[in-house]
């Protein structure tokens, strides 16, 4: 399974046979959830706070439903259980739909460029490709412990950490370094299990990407979708 950082194409080429996601999907997810638990450690629940109060008195919400937003906010970071809690499911929840989605979008896909949809096998790809995520959480974690601080990233919002949310923040968050990765690594793991010639399998995987990208770019222009 780890052969994937050295030898992906062999690793891939066993898949056409024997396609397994289950195990590849369980060590991303554990990878994702301790890096979500120890940046939970390092978030400063104050400027969130104030931020969400600036973010409300944008939208003109009045001062008496302002408050009882601040109140419940308060109660949630008070309580150690739900500030740890909330974000490790909250995290769980969207990389199980982001997996699954994203094989069943590649697996309707790949008709259009001369692929034989199989869902266990697409399903196989995504999950070994995600595997990237396990340095990745080893480096967002290192990150975070040396800057004592959640506010750490490995996309190209490192060179305008100003930038916090809207439509440039989706697009620099999405260029993210294993990002990148996995998306090569799933062109690759799509090419190999289903026979896919030339680059076609890598093109589909990039235009998913970038609609996607443009999908919660607008989003977040129109009231705060995913970053």
């Amino acid at each position: 399974m780890l052969g994937v950082y050295a030898s992906p194409s062999a690793v891939f080429a066993r898949l056409k046979e024997r396609p397994v996601w289950l195990l590849p999907l369980v060590v991303s997810v554990v990878a994702n959830l301790v890096a979500t638990a120890v940046s939970t450690q390092y978030i400063d629940w104050q400027a969130q706070k104030e931020q969400a109060v600036e973010r409300m008195q944008a939208r003109g919400m009045p001062p008496d439903q302002i408050e009882k937003a601040v109140e419940g906010m308060e109660r949630f970071y008070s309580n150690s259980l739900l500030r740890t809690g909330l974000p490790l499911i909250s995290s769980l929840v969207t990389q199980l739909i982001a997996v699954f989605f994203l094989a069943f979008v590649y697996n309707l896909c790949l008709p259009l460029v001369g692929g034989g949809g199989n869902y266990q096998r697409t399903l196989s790809v995504v999950t070994h490709a995600s595997l990237v995520w396990l340095p990745g959480a080893f480096v967002r974690i290192l990150l975070i412990l040396l800057k004592r601080s959640s506010e750490v990233t490995t996309s190209l919002l490192v060179v305008v950490p100003n930038v916090k949310t809207g439509f440039l923040a989706v697009i620099l968050g999405r260029l993210d370094i294993f990002a990148i990765w996995q998306l090569i690594l799933t062109g690759l793991g799509l090419k190999v299990v289903y026979d896919i010639k030339g680059t076609k399998s890598y093109w589909l995987v990039f235009a998913v990407w970038f609609a996607l990208t443009v999908i919660f770019g607008v989003l977040a222009i129109i009231g705060g979708g995913p970053r």
